[in-house]
């Protein structure tokens, strides 16, 4: 039996904003020749980097390794590593759609348009481009709001800490053409509908984090909730087949989930269960949905 692939660190930040119809979240399509999750629309995120647990970056944040690690709990496992977490946030973040997270004071738009284009080239290093702009790495404005890790029966595995942060006041989000091609600020619940009619492909750790955002109806609120004490605790889906040989990704919430541990403690996905039972057809409908760009 083949050994799980054991899974690299990374963080994901759902950058939330209120628009007249309320809570928007920040999405991005991945290019369709991706290695990972072609053409998905997903968060903005990445791997943690050793240079994001180094000295010089520490020093360019606005709390230490220390208090990081006591303000986002993520657990004892990941405690000593939280502030590279929130850096990988923030640095992906800014590659990824070009928004420096926390920045809400007037920043130059040309500047930080130059700073991306250095960073994605590698010619400046995000400690650098922080010093030379004068803006502190604000982990501050990261709030911890779960943690995924990647089925074992997957060839590229991750433990990914999700955050939530509130877009920055005027800076306007672009996608970078090469890893991300198209940007929405999205409604989750328009999310959720799109991907049901095919419109908007979505992986499962994704899907479940909009469906987490359903009860709240604005930015605030969500950043409440996820600045309440707690114990960030990692959800491990596990992976089963039916017996017509449909894969499932069940949750610890799932009734299988017990018995699919029992039957496959190693999760190789070999566990088979029962078909579920067909669903009931809705009733017709017509549902037309709308996903505004960055210019709404």
């Amino acid at each position: 039996m083949p050994r799980a692939t054991i899974p690299r660190s990374a963080s994901t930040t759902l950058v939330l904003r209120d628009g007249w119809d309320g809570l928007r979240v920040l999405m991005l399509r991945r290019s369709a020749s991706a290695s990972f999750m072609p053409g998905a629309y997903v968060f903005p995120g990445g791997a943690v980097d050793p240079a994001d647990h180094s000295a010089e970056i520490e020093a360019c944040c606005v709390e230490s390794a220390g208090e990081a690690s006591g303000r986002l709990s993520l657990g004892d496992a990941m405690g000593g590593f939280a502030l590279a977490h929130a850096v990988a946030a923030l640095r992906e973040c800014f590659e990824e759609c070009g928004l420096w997270l926390g920045a809400d004071l007037l920043v130059e738009a040309g500047a930080l348009i130059d700073a991306r284009q250095r960073m994605l080239s590698g010619s400046a290093s995000l400690s650098a481009l922080s010093a030379e702009l004068s803006i502190p790495l604000a982990t501050r404005a990261l709030a911890p709001w779960s943690r995924w890790v990647t089925p074992i029966d997957a060839a590229r595995r991750f433990d990914t800490v999700f955050f939530v942060a509130l877009a920055p006041l005027d800076q306007l989000a672009a996608v970078d053409g090469s890893e991300t091609t198209r940007l929405v600020w999205v409604r989750p619940a328009e999310a959720l509908t799109s991907s049901a009619d095919g419109a908007l492909p979505l992986e499962f750790a994704t899907r479940c984090t909009l469906e987490s955002l359903l009860p709240f109806k604005d930015a605030v609120s969500v950043m409440r909730a996820a600045r309440k004490p707690r114990r960030l605790e990692a959800v491990h889906p596990r992976v089963a087949r039916t017996r017509a040989g449909v894969r499932r990704v069940l949750l610890p919430r799932d009734a299988e989930y017990l018995d699919v541990m029992r039957l496959d403690p190693e999760g190789t996905g070999a566990a088979v269960i029962p078909d579920p039972p067909s669903p009931r057809a809705p009733p017709s409908a017509v549902h037309r949905m709308a996903i505004c760009n960055q210019q709404d």
